[in-house]
């Protein structure tokens, strides 16, 4: 005889990690003893092994009883120590925790239902009575991807109930309980589990309870629970509570009498407490943030989400700097298919009082900011992107953006809207632009209101002649007296790429105008100034490879020649303005480019060759490149007129300085790279960098560089700096971790930033400490040391992470990631 039954065994709904919660259903298939099938039919000599009504599942096998011994209790949950593990399952957190969860039902199908699945079970014994079914001696039953297992089960079929002693386990993938007896009424779907453990295995979240009971409605009540990260046998924390409703459809755990333990010891209550059951946004509040620091003391925030629906939500965070007052940060978030994904925020201060004793009388002390981004992507084709900000003062990023250095040393903001579209043939785009300068010396900045752009996008077959066209339109204004007006740019030629195994081959001639309509101007006689170039280059390039070994390893060396020759009419451009156009910074790159300046005011001339050699070594197992050197220079035919400054004299040398690359990364721990620009005609070296990281699979990082830099443009205005950087992040063992880092200036002898902290990790929380120095200078530059007034500013921060739940001091990470190239923050 076949046991069909159509009700389901077991229904568990799972959570996710950050849910902290116990979520349980059940139901038993009384229903199949209560109607027309006989328990005598499905049962021999006491022994349920009818065809269909029987399995044996290694899966489904009931661990041992517990003990009172801390491996076995671990074991029963199915925590396997470190020592039992192969070392492809030994990430960070294992190491940490010395051990890790393992699901034995991890690689069970999940995707057929288990409603409609049959339910298979098996004991040692049936026993016959009136109204019930005795089941003693390993009674197993699984139904789809659903396991229940007991030492005894009894069946009331006049009750369609079920009751469960011995060892009761009940298991889905990734989900764990385990109690001492548990009741379960088929009618109502109510249940009841006495003296219950869980685990979620993938989320390593573990909890217990006196009591769980799922009511007629579906809803889970734990009676004396708790929960926690920590593995097996630690309680560094946990949630605990006198009672617990969690709503599995809502996704909303309801705690009453909930206390955080830190240890045994109770270090927070609160009456009432609401938390998520998954990953469904939920109203309320979020950790604070704490940080002190020379800028403003004591900081303290306490941010608040809303979620107000599924496509939009907010977060208003009131923060108190000592020194300074109240300040009030909103952020409101929406998305829509018709219109992107928008940001708005900011963030008002009424009477900054620190503000208000460093600035004149006549300036506002009230400080605010306001931010608006965006970002669409319509039909693939149209593509929208708004980033508009705006401050109070000029101070305001450096003294309440505390939380980045990045942030505090922006010396303008931009504000700009803008559309693309993009078509097979053609790119479109129009955009407004403009910033506000953060400080009080610098406003140089034009605004582009509008700019119009528009480029041919060739498909770059080989051996195909391919049109070159590029057209702009741009109206520049500024809140200074100086020129403004409209630009417009065009170019048009043929460009015809061939490609072989070997190399390649790309002639290139266009012809490039520039118009001007310019408005009254003292410095500008001429109202409507144009010029025009003609554009010629070929660039060419081989490739020859050899095979060779080296240690044991196969490679594969290339020799890579590479020629560029340009050509670029003169024509005289003394009488135009420079609206958004600078003098690029020469490179290795900058020898295979067909100009010199960055925007549209300058055709700069030229006859000219550029000779440049790489050579890589490569993998021949996995294409990995280990190795490559590149060195290349320019050589000039003629001087070069064209200047970014009108009556600058012409440039007459014979050849440009000679530019290196190279990088080194042997393998995935060890990368180094390095740029050098030397000057052969005056033996000068005009840059220098170097940067070399290492990192290890247990999460050591060290970073170590130098920089040095001359003006690299022709226009000697930039001052000489060196530089050295190193910074590092060092597990000292499996808990303790240090972190540093430190721009230090080698001609000042002294260090311009610096920052030092120590870590406490452990399996179920993480305590970072971190104090930081640094001056108030704009971002890339060096602070003038000579300056009397010049103040290093301090600052101090902490953070306590219980993993699973959250936790306060989160600009911590931000700092570290900031100065620490290459940390990123381990999510738990």
């Amino acid at each position: 005889m076949t046991c069909n039954c159509a009700r389901p065994l077991i229904r568990l709904a799972r959570t996710s990690a950050r849910s902290a919660a116990i979520v349980i259903g059940l139901m038993l298939p009384v229903s199949l003893w209560a109607q027309d099938n006989n328990p005598e039919d499905c049962a021999v000599n006491g022994k349920s092994d009818i065809e269909d009504c029987s399995l044996v599942d290694s899966a489904a096998n009931a661990p041992a009883p517990a003990t009172d011994t801390p491996a076995e209790d671990a074991r029963i949950l199915d925590w396997a120590p470190i020592d039992s593990l192969p070392t492809a399952l030994q990430d960070h957190q294992c190491i940490n925790c010395a051990g890790r969860y393992i699901d034995p039902l991890a690689d069970v199908k999940t995707t057929e239902s288990p409603e409609e699945a049959r339910i298979e079970a098996d004991a040692d014994n049936t026993e016959m009575r009136e109204k019930e079914v005795i089941l003693t001696g390993g009674v197993k039953a699984v139904q789809g991807y659903r396991r229940l297992s007991a030492n005894k089960a009894i069946i009331d079929r006049e009750q369609e109930s079920a009751t469960l002693t011995g060892n009761v386990i009940l298991r889905e993938p990734g989900l764990l309980l385990q109690g001492e007896s548990a009741k379960i009424y088929s009618k109502t779907e109510e249940a009841t589990v006495n003296v219950g453990q869980f685990v979620f295995h993938e989320e390593h979240m573990r909890g217990s309870a006196d009591m769980l009971q799922r009511d007629t409605e579906g809803l889970i009540h734990v009676h004396n629970g708790s929960f926690t990260y920590c593995a097996p046998g630690e309680n560094d924390w946990s949630i605990r509570a006198e009672t617990m409703e969690l709503d599995l459809e809502e996704g909303i755990g309801t705690a009453r009498g909930a206390r955080i333990h830190v240890g045994n010891v109770p270090v927070f209550y609160t009456p009432w407490l609401r938390f998520p059951l998954d990953d469904r946004r939920r109203t309320g509040f979020l950790w604070p943030d704490f940080g002190n620091d020379s800028t403003g003391g004591l900081d303290i925030a306490a941010p608040i989400y809303f979620n107000l629906a599924p496509n939009y939500d907010a977060i208003y965070a009131p923060r108190y700097i000592e020194e300074r007052g109240l300040n009030h940060e909103l952020k409101l978030r929406y998305l829509n298919p018709l219109v992107g994904h928008w940001t708005v925020g900011g963030a008002y201060m009424s009477k900054d009082d620190k503000y208000k004793d460093e600035t004149p009388a006549q300036r506002s002390d009230d400080r605010w900011l306001g931010i608006v981004k965006q970002n669409a992507l319509f039909q693939q084709r149209w593509r929208s992107r708004v980033d508009y900000s705006k401050a109070s003062d000029v101070d305001y990023m450096k003294d309440l953006e505390t939380s980045s250095l990045d942030a505090q040393r922006r010396t303008s903001l931009l504000q700009l809207a803008s559309m693309d579209y993009l078509g097979d043939s053609w790119l479109l785009n129009v955009n407004a632009q403009q910033f506000q300068s953060l400080a009080d010396d610098i406003n140089d900045d034009y605004k582009k209101l509008p700019q119009f752009t528009g480029r041919y996008r060739s498909r770059g077959t080989p051996f195909e002649l391919e049109p070159v066209f590029a057209g702009q339109y741009s109206n520049f204004d500024s809140d200074e007296d100086r020129v403004t007006g409209q630009r417009v740019y065009a170019e048009a030629g043929l460009t015809y790429p061939m490609l072989w195994p070997y190399g390649f081959l790309t002639p290139t001639v266009k012809y490039r105008q520039l118009e001007y309509d310019l408005n009254s101007s003292r410095f500008f006689t001429d109202s409507s100034p144009a010029a025009g170039s003609a554009l010629l280059s070929v660039d060419g390039g081989l490739v020859f490879e050899q095979s060779l070994s080296f240690a044991g390893n196969n490679l594969i060396q290339t020799l890579e020649p590479h020629l560029y020759y340009l050509y670029s009419e003169y024509d005289k451009q003394t009488d135009q303005p420079d609206f958004d156009s600078a003098e690029l910074t020469f490179n290795y790159s900058q020898l295979f480019r067909e100009t010199r300046f960055s925007g549209r005011d300058r055709l700069d001339d030229a006859n000219q060759v550029s000779v440049g050699l790489t050579s890589r070594f490569i993998d021949a197992e996995n294409g990995r490149k280990l190795f490559s050197a590149s060195v290349g220079q320019i050589f000039y035919f003629r001087d070069r007129k064209v200047r970014l400054l009108p009556f600058e004299p012409p440039l007459d040398e014979s050849g440009s300085e000679i530019a290196t690359e190279v990088t080194f990364t042997p393998n995935k721990h060890l990368n180094m790279r390095s740029n050098l620009v030397w000057d052969p005609y005056s033996s000068n070296m005009n840059s220098g960098h170097i940067q070399t990281a290492y990192t290890t699979d247990r999460g050591t990082i060290f970073n170590i560089g130098y920089s040095y830099r001359r003006p690299l443009t022709t226009i000697n205005t930039q001052l000489v700096t060196e530089e050295a950087n190193i910074s590092g992040y060092f597990p000292l063992n499996n808990n303790w971790r240090i972190f540093a880092s430190m721009n230090y200036s080698t001609e000042a002898n002294t260090s311009v930033e610096d920052m030092a902290g120590i870590e406490y990790d452990t399996c179920c929380w993480t305590v970072r400490l971190l104090h930081m120095r640094y001056y108030d200078n704009v971002s890339g530059s060096v602070p003038d040391f000579n300056n009397p007034d010049l103040e290093r500013e301090h600052s101090t921060q902490i953070q306590i992470v219980l993993k699973g739940m959250g936790g306060f001091g989160n600009r911590i990470t931000n700092i570290m990631e900031d100065m620490i190239r290459g940390y990123k923050e381990r999510e738990y």
